[in-house]
């Protein structure tokens, strides 16, 4: 059928309104009874990026339910820098311990802690099991891609008044640095507070091994970081700034003090000014210490620094 010029435009009108109405508005609207179906467009995943830096590890390890544990745990994750992610290492008594807590929970849900337990090959009942799994080429493997390794225990605590974090000490690029063991020390500081570089570690125990019965694993290692060409090992009196233990300090980052706070060294505890000066700087120390009740204290000398071990 032929079709005369002037219709032509008319007939394109109509046609380009039709194909309008089945683009641009809903077919059952036009045509009862029309199904609607909704076209879902093929998209790619968003895979948000990590807020965790996997170069750097913050690690507690404890199997004992301690009643401080949580809020020891919380206290941490809260002044460490923020892109540090936290592992736990326990046992199932411990780790059921701590997600009792709605806050632990959480951080668990958004990956800044991960609980796991411990190891059956690498027991840490006392401090020569601890030595032997800490000196153990596995044990750092286990932890990898991380570099930078922060332990602390539970008889430790970072200072909230601090004027320096852990990543002050990561921009110092320390193979190991902990609480100072004297002003004179020339490397080598406590393990038990104390940031390590994993990938030295490995060096070292790829080429010795440590028996049972030698050194406590942190004199064991630094003995040999120090001797290591490409170490860098910070001394006695800087590592004052990174930690207390029996060497003096105003303004430390943080403290490591002995059995869950009830082994204090005279020379940081004996003076009650000393003391005071330390409570006021650093008043989070107290999640780590024995409370004593007035009723309990009427039996008690007024001067406790006796106690304290010289």
């Amino acid at each position: 059928m032929l079709i005369s010029r002037s219709c032509g435009p008319v007939i394109s009108l109509i046609f380009f309104g039709v194909l309008t109405l089945f683009l641009f508005i809903e077919p059952s609207s036009v045509l009862p009874g029309t199904i609607t179906v909704e076209i879902h467009r093929a998209h790619e995943e968003i895979i948000e990026p990590s807020p965790y830096n996997e170069t750097k590890l913050a690690l507690l390890i404890e199997n004992r339910p301690q009643p401080h544990l949580t809020p020891l745990l919380l206290h941490f994750m809260s002044v460490v820098p923020p892109e540090w992610p936290f592992l736990f290492l326990g046992s199932n008594e411990s780790i059921t311990h701590i997600e009792r807590s709605a806050p632990i929970r959480e951080y668990i849900k958004n990956g800044k802690l991960v609980t796991r337990l411990i190891p059956e090959n690498m027991p840490v009942n006392n401090q020569e099991d601890l030595s032997r799994t800490m000196t153990k080429v596995a044990f750092y493997e286990m932890l990898l891609p991380a570099e930078w390794l922060f332990i602390f225990q539970t008889d430790s605590i970072i200072c909230a008044n601090s004027a320096v974090s852990l990543n002050d000490w990561v921009e110092r690029g320390f193979s190991w640095v902990g609480a100072s063991w004297g002003e004179t020390t020339k490397y080598g500081g406590n393990g038990g507070f104390n940031l390590r570089r994993i990938s030295h570690l490995l060096e070292v125990l790829t080429h010795q091994s440590r028996q049972d019965g030698e050194s406590l694993e942190d004199w064991w290692l630094t003995d040999r970081l120090g001797h290591m060409p490409n170490a860098k090992m910070a001394n006695g009196t800087e590592e004052m700034e990174f930690s207390v233990e029996k060497v003096p300090y105003p303004t430390p980052m943080g403290y490591h003090t002995g059995w869950g706070g009830k082994l204090l060294m005279s020379q940081v505890w004996k003076q009650k000014e000393q003391r005071d000066q330390i409570f006021e700087y650093c008043p989070e120390i107290k999640i780590l210490m024995p409370l004593v009740t007035n009723r309990e204290a009427e039996g008690c000398e007024k001067d406790i620094s006796d106690s304290f071990p010289s």
